[in-house]
């Protein structure tokens, strides 16, 4: 039976425990925990025009559920990495509808896979809904391979690579480090006796976080404007964005003197401790915050008994270097085709007029 498509403008208005249901059925990735969307939703990073979710039901279950976002395509791609790989530019204020928006590198389309035709029905209504709303494009970003459409209107491209790290196969942070490239073990090695030696402290917070947060955020957003794209990661935004993610959140935090010197934004669930976001100040020590940060979160992630690491995307060499292997991802874009304008009266009658000669 083909599934009902309702589409609805506020997460609220679906079924919590439907959602969580289905979330945890589907297996999709931490970015579809119904506290991540609602902080998207209530918090948006970039410029949001409208926040759906297409909802595909079999009966009265909630069988399928796809977020999309409709953003000026210039803030769909903030990092220019559409751009590169599909040729998608903003010309002037055109419109995208994606799901999700680029700070989420882990897609899919979360669904019950026994109810047949699910994922299919979902990029359809994906694609009308797009027409309808008059973006110029719609797709999926950052797709792993599984999540790939396999045909339709959408067109697949090589769009970046995230990296992780299977934490299984080491027995603890040290096993690790051993295991490391010859260059990355040395550095990391000579850079944790360089943190011993300072005197300053790692911790691992969860919520609630005090002002910490809203310390680690602003570093975040400086870092981020130093790199040449100051938007990305607004420092009021980001902070309301971490609370209302709840119990998700976790801050590694590194403070010398009293002073934070580096702090990244981590999500926990299940099995995984994914890195989101990061600050550094460069100038508080003679360590190296990020490699000592990074440290840091491996070991709580060895301390939790956690099996994988996620270090998003960008900085390939300094990943590498850390242990870290590359998962190619995709886009899946489709161009919509504006509508036409209607015709003037005269021009509608002389088409009547000619029909009903050739007919």
């Amino acid at each position: 039976m083909k599934p009902r498509i309702e589409v609805f403008d506020a997460l609220e208005r679906i079924d919590r425990r439907s959602y969580e249901a289905l979330h945890a059925a589907s297996r999709a990735p931490l970015f579809y925990d119904w506290r991540f969307l609602l902080a998207a939703e209530r918090s948006p990073l970039l410029p949001t025009h409208k926040t759906l979710y297409l909802c595909a039901y079999a009966g009265d279950e909630l069988a399928g559920c796809l977020p999309a976002y409709l953003q000026r395509l210039a803030a769909v791609d903030p990092l220019g990495l559409l751009a590169r790989a599909a040729g998608v530019r903003d010309r002037g204020g055109e419109l995208g509808l994606f799901s999700h928006m680029m700070h989420y590198w882990d897609s899919t389309v979360p669904c019950l896979e026994a109810a047949g035709g699910v994922r299919e029905a979902l990029i359809d209504a994906l694609l009308r809904t797009a027409a309808r709303e008059g973006a110029a494009y719609t797709g999926l970003l950052n797709l792993g391979e599984a999540a790939r459409p396999r045909a339709g209107r959408l067109q697949t491209h090589a769009l970046v690579e995230r990296y992780d790290a299977q934490l299984g196969g080491f027995d603890d942070f040290d096993h690790f480090v051993r295991a490391l490239p010859s260059d990355g073990r040395a550095e990391m090695r000579r850079q944790l006796r360089k943190f011993d030696a300072s005197g300053a402290s790692a911790r691992v917070l969860a919520p609630p976080f005090d002002e910490m947060l809203e310390q680690v955020c602003e570093l975040c957003f400086r870092t981020t404007a130093r790199r040449g794209t100051p938007h990305y990661f607004p420092a009021a935004p980001l902070a309301r964005f971490v609370r209302l993610c709840g119990d998700l959140a976790r801050l590694v935090v590194i403070q010398a003197q009293g002073r934070l010197v580096s702090g990244m934004v981590f999500f926990q669930q299940r099995d995984t401790f994914c890195m989101w976001s990061a600050g550094m100040a460069y100038d508080r020590s003679d360590f190296s915050p990020y490699t000592i940060c990074f440290a840091a979160a491996c070991r709580h992630a060895f301390a939790e008994g956690l099996r994988r690491f996620e270090g998003g995307r960008l900085n390939d060499r300094i990943k590498r270097r850390l242990g870290l292997s590359p998962v190619p991802l995709h886009c899946a874009v489709a161009r919509i085709a504006p509508p036409q304008p209607a015709a003037p009266p005269h021009r509608r009658a002389a088409d009547a007029l000619a029909s009903a000669v050739t007919d």
